[in-house]
C-alpha cells in the first residue's frame, strides 16, 4: 500500500519535518492495560465457572469466551456488536489468547440462544464476585442497599421489549427500563433486572428486595438500610421492608393524601442551604402505613422583589417527604440520610460510560443477557480499581481508566514459544500497571466459603 505524506510544519517550535504514514506495522495493540481484566478473570477462575454452569448453551464458542470478549469490548470502549471487529483487529484477541473473535451475526444468535441459561448464571456469578471482593476487604457490617431504574432509549422496530413508558429524556419514544441494585458504601453492583419500557419504576422491586436482603444477611451483613426513590412508593414495597425488619428511607410523592397525614409545620433553624432559593425550611411529621412520615418545605416570602408590597404569605420552593422506620430522628436527618444514597446516580452514569445498554436485539432473553453482561463488566472493573489501584485511581471513572490505563499502547511479540506484551520504557503508567498486576495476583483464589 502506498505511503501517505503529511506536509512539513514550517512554523512549528520543534522538528518541522514532514510525516509519512506507513501501513506495515505489525503486532501492535492499543489495549495493553486490558491484561488487568485477563489477570482478574483467570485468578478468580471466572471462565472455568461459566463453562461449567452454562455447558448446555451449545455452539462453537464456549460461554466463557463470549462473555469475556464482550466484557473486554466494554472496557475497550465499544458498545455495539459491530465493534467486535475492533477487538479482533487491534491485538486484543492475541492479548487474551482467544481462538478468534465471533462476528456480530454469530454473537447476536448466541445472545438469543444463551439468554435463558446465562441470565440466572450471570446473576449468581455477579454475587460470587461481590463476595470474593468482600473476602479481601472484609464484609461490611452496615450497608445501604440502593435500588434505582434507568431508561435506555430504543430506536427501530426490531428490538424486543422496546415499549412506550416512563422516558424523561425522550418522551414518547420506546425504551427499556431495567432495574439496578448497588451497595452505596462499597460501590458494588448487586444485580440487574431487565424490564420492558412499559414497566413502572417499582415493578418487581418487592420480591427482588427480599432476595437481595437474604443474600446480604447470608454474607454476614448485620445492619441493612434500603434507600428507594419515589418511583418505588407502593404499599406492597413498604410492607415488604417492614416484614424483612430492615431500616428504610423511601421518598414519597407530594400527594394530597400524603399531606393530610402531617401535623403542624414548624420552622427549622438548622436548615440553611437545604433547598436552593428558599429563605426558610419548615418541617412536619406524621404516620403512613406503619412508618414515620417526615416532611420538609422550602419557603420564600412573597413581596420581596423591588417595588412590591411585603405580603404576609409565602411561596413554596420545594417539598420533600421521607417515609422511614427510624424512631427519634429529625426530618433533616432523614433527608440527609436519603441523599447519601444518591451515589447510585453516579454508578448508573458509570454503566453508561461502559456503553451498557447501547445495543439491543429482537429477543427478550437476549436483551436481558446484554444487561447482565454489562453488570458483570462493571463489577469486574470495580474490583480492578478498588483492589489493584491506589490513590485517586481507586475511584476513577470508566472513562478515565479507559483513556489512561486500559488503552495503553504496546507490542505483542513471541520468542521461544513465549508470548510478550512490550510497553515503552518511558510509559508514565507502566509502573502502576505492574503494581496492579502484582496485587491482582495476590488475591485469594476460589473456592468461597459457604454462605451463612
Amino acid at each position: 500500500m502506498r505511503n501517505h505524506r503529511i506536509p512539513s510544519r514550517p512554523h512549528l517550535q520543534g522538528d518541522p519535518a514532514p510525516l509519512r504514514l506507513r501501513h506495515s506495522a505489525r503486532d501492535l495493540t492499543d489495549g495493553g492495560g486490558l491484561v488487568l481484566l485477563r489477570r482478574l478473570w483467570d485468578r478468580w477462575e471466572v471462565g472455568r465457572w461459566l463453562d461449567r454452569r452454562a455447558a448446555g448453551v451449545g455452539g462453537h464458542y464456549r460461554p466463557s469466551l463470549m462473555v469475556e470478549a464482550w466484557a473486554a469490548l466494554l472496557f475497550y470502549g465499544g458498545g455495539w456488536m459491530d465493534d467486535l471487529a475492533l477487538v479482533a483487529a487491534r491485538g486484543v484477541r492475541r492479548l487474551f489468547g482467544w481462538e478468534r473473535v465471533p462476528d456480530p451475526t454469530t454473537f447476536g444468535r448466541w445472545l438469543r440462544r444463551a439468554g435463558p441459561v446465562l441470565v440466572p448464571a450471570l446473576d449468581e456469578l455477579l454475587w460470587r464476585l461481590v463476595r470474593l471482593r468482600w473476602r479481601e476487604e472484609g464484609v461490611p457490617e452496615q450497608l445501604t442497599l440502593v435500588l434505582d431504574s434507568t431508561v435506555a432509549v430504543r430506536y427501530g422496530e426490531k428490538q424486543a421489549g422496546a415499549e412506550v413508558g416512563y422516558n424523561p429524556t425522550r418522551p414518547g419514544r420506546p425504551s427499556h427500563h431495567p432495574l439496578l441494585a448497588f451497595a452505596a458504601e462499597t460501590g458494588d453492583c448487586l444485580g440487574v433486572r431487565w424490564r420492558p419500557g412499559s414497566a413502572w419504576s417499582g415493578e418487581g422491586a418487592a420480591a427482588w428486595i427480599e432476595e437481595l436482603v437474604g443474600r446480604l444477611r447470608g454474607a454476614g451483613v448485620r445492619e441493612i438500610t434500603v434507600r428507594l426513590d419515589k418511583g418505588f412508593f407502593a404499599r406492597r414495597v413498604v410492607r415488604t421492608l417492614q416484614d424483612l425488619g430492615v431500616s428504610y428511607f423511601l421518598k414519597v410523592p407530594n400527594h394530597q393524601v400524603v399531606r393530610r397525614q402531617l401535623g403542624t409545620w414548624r420552622r427549622s433553624v438548622r436548615a440553611d442551604g437545604i433547598f436552593e432559593g428558599a429563605r426558610s425550611v419548615w418541617t412536619a411529621s406524621g404516620t403512613l402505613w406503619g412508618g414515620r412520615l417526615l416532611s420538609l418545605e422550602g419557603r420564600r416570602p412573597l413581596g420581596e422583589a423591588e417595588g412590591t408590597l411585603p405580603l404576609d404569605t409565602h411561596e413554596i420552593v420545594a417539598t420533600a417527604h421521607i417515609l422511614t422506620d427510624r424512631e427519634g430522628i429529625h426530618a433533616l436527618t432523614a433527608w440527609r440520610a436519603y441523599n447519601r444514597g444518591a451515589v447510585v446516580e453516579l454508578r448508573i452514569k458509570e454503566l453508561g460510560q461502559l456503553q451498557v445498554g447501547r445495543t439491543a436485539v429482537d429477543d427478550l432473553d437476549g436483551n436481558a443477557l446484554l444487561w447482565s453482561l454489562g453488570a458483570l463488566a462493571y463489577q469486574l472493573l470495580h474490583t480492578i480499581r478498588s483492589q489493584s489501584l491506589s490513590g485517586p485511581w481507586r475511584t476513577a471513572t470508566p472513562d478515565r481508566l479507559r483513556s489512561w490505563l486500559f488503552r495503553l499502547p504496546g507490542r505483542l511479540t513471541r520468542h521461544a514459544r513465549k508470548h510478550y506484551l512490550q510497553l515503552r520504557p518511558d510509559e508514565p503508567l507502566r509502573a502502576r500497571l505492574l503494581q496492579a498486576l502484582r496485587r491482582l495476583g495476590r488475591l485469594r483464589a476460589p473456592p468461597l466459603p459457604a454462605a451463612g
